[in-house]
């Protein structure tokens, strides 16, 4: 029997034992090949899909739960579908598995297409919105970022750091070359670390917590449909409690990324498309800008280099992100002095 047999049949029967109040009229495999698998599935209760998720059983307790508050505040993400005993999801050989209603719709391209990023901006800010107040089970592990940005930039700012003392010893020209650009970026990091240690961001997460708002983490094309309802925004596998900024701080990043060249004026438009659905004060804003300022793309450029030591053809990328950081930040000191 082939994988794809294998994979067929197990659905077959997963489904027979779990769901036997539903009636398989015919199994698709829409992914497999490792842990994570997807079946989408022609039922008596329309299409639906079975996906196995690649993550502990406590994590799946928390991102289930949220997602099903989620759908019942009526937010904009797949139903799940409860097992035969009432179960959000079953367990077979040690892994979660979830049954969700079948969204059709259209990938939204939001780093390629401006209307596309207009309407995955503001899908986005309604599921932020729609996120705060979900309260864990008690039986879950939480992925939480909430109030932890200053902890994340200092553990950066010291990676950055102490890789520039490694490429100093080194002699390749990746090394060479980091060792040489990586002083403005740490210098950029610092003084984004200064700004929001001063900025509302302490303020913001103490009016939110204890949990605050749900971030996707992964938001981009794939994980957000076009629909005659609106943005559906699906696989919540890495929902973490945060501030309302993260996927848009990175949304902005990767259409900058994108276009090569872009204006202040252009960042405050995306900006502004997230903020037709939830508005941001001046304060709030800033500390957008100052997210932004922090040298993120850089840093995921570089620490992969570092961590598995194969530095091999990353000159080119290290050059083009740090061009990248420069002209970002040029732009986004004019933004930061025009708020406080």
């Amino acid at each position: 029997m082939t994988a794809t047999n294998e994979l067929h049949a197990l659905g077959e029967k997963l489904m027979a034992k779990h769901y036997p109040h539903i009636k398989v009229n015919h199994i698709e495999i829409i992914q497999g090949g490792g842990i994570k698998t997807i079946w989408k599935i022609q039922s008596s209760v329309g299409t639906i899909c079975l996906k196995r998720i690649r993550k502990p059983l406590p994590i799946v307790n928390f991102t289930t739960a949220a997602q099903a508050y989620l759908a019942g505040k009526g937010a904009l993400v797949a139903n799940i579908l409860p097992t035969r005993s009432g179960s959000l999801y079953f367990v077979h050989e040690g892994y979660a598995l979830v049954l969700y209603s079948w969204i059709e719709g259209t990938d939204l391209d939001m780093e390629r297409n401006e209307a596309h990023l207009r309407a995955g901006l503001r899908g986005l800010a309604r599921f932020e919105r729609e996120s705060l107040g979900f309260q864990p089970p008690s039986d879950c592990e939480v992925y939480d970022k909430l109030g932890k940005w200053p902890l994340h930039y200092a553990k950066m700012i010291q990676e950055l750091t102490d890789w520039k003392a490694v490429a100093e010893e080194e002699s390749a020209e990746f090394y060479k070359t980091y060792a040489q650009v990586a002083v403005d970026m740490i210098a950029a990091a610092r003084q984004a670390l200064d700004l929001l240690r001063i900025s509302a961001y302490a303020n913001w997460v103490a009016s939110v917590e204890p949990y605050g708002y749900l971030s996707h983490q992964d938001y981009g094309k794939g994980n957000a449909l076009q629909t005659e309802r609106g943005v559906y925004i699906l696989d919540l596998d890495n929902l973490t409690y945060d501030l309302p900024l993260r996927d848009l701080r990175k949304l902005i990043t990767k259409r900058m990324e994108e276009l090569g060249t872009w204006t202040a004026a252009d960042v405050n438009t995306w900006i502004s498309y997230f903020e037709e659905e939830m508005p941001l004060t001046d304060a709030q804003r800033r500390v957008l800008y100052i997210d932004l300022l922090f040298p993120h793309a850089f840093y995921g450029e570089v620490k992969n280099p570092f961590k598995k030591g194969d530095p091999d053809h990353e000159t080119e990328k290290l050059v083009e992100s740090y061009q990248f950081e420069l002209a970002k930040n040029a732009m986004l000191h004019q933004l930061l002095s025009s708020t406080k």
